[in-house]
């Protein structure tokens, strides 16, 4: 009798640890299923807000571009009729009235440029490049400003310019903007026309030397 109940004492302490330790090792995987779970969860969500960044990013970027090129087109028709600019504001220009007219539209376009796809533009430096230019333009066709030195006047303005349309060019290629660069003082007494400090290659232009 007493070997009997010894045997059971022992099966049931067997099927005890059995039971403990299955439950332990049923708890156990539930916790590493539940962790394993979360953390994919984890990863799934960071890469989902991941992925929504860059489309942002890149939403954000081709916005940039496209209103860069847009600026770009408006600039090349203000360079076009940049002789003109001294007369815009003169009713007798010196050279032809269609010019000063074709030279004052043109001016027209960058300003309302600047109250639209500029907006698109997240740098700021890019930004007031593009309106100190503006404000170069209007100073020279409206306010006479440096106007004892026309070819002078044209010449700032038409660097300046050029300037901004490189400043452009890095936002649609994703470059570094060229350097900063203050913009000229049109009634300055020196008669050397306005230059940035780093000239690219590309820089040079034929009309340049007019």
């Amino acid at each position: 009798m007493g070997n009997l109940t010894e045997f059971i004492a022992q099966a049931a302490s067997a099927l005890f640890g059995t039971l403990v330790g299955g439950a332990i090792t049923v708890h156990v995987a539930r916790w590493q299923t539940a962790r394993t779970l979360t953390a994919q969860a984890q990863i799934a969500a960071s890469q989902q807000a991941a992925n929504a960044t860059l489309a942002i990013e890149q939403r954000d970027r081709q916005r940039a571009a496209v209103a860069a090129h847009n600026l770009l087109e408006r600039l090349a028709t203000l360079y076009a009729w940049l002789p003109s600019l001294p007369d815009v504001g003169l009713e007798t220009p010196i050279l032809s009235i269609a010019a000063r007219d074709k030279c004052r539209a043109a001016m027209e376009s960058i300003r309302h440029g600047m109250q639209t796809d500029l907006f698109a533009i997240a740098d700021s430096e890019v930004r007031d490049r593009y309106r100190s230019l503006v404000a170069l333009s209007y100073d020279v066709g409206y306010r006479q400003v440096g106007h004892t030195d026309r070819p002078r006047q044209i010449r700032d303005v038409r660097h300046y310019l050029r300037y901004v349309q490189l400043s452009l060019e890095a936002v649609i290629d994703g470059g570094a903007l060229p350097a900063h660069a203050v913009p000229p003082v049109l009634d300055r007494p020196d008669g050397a026309a306005w230059l940035p400090p780093q000239i690219p290659r590309h820089w040079r232009d034929p009309a340049d030397a007019s």
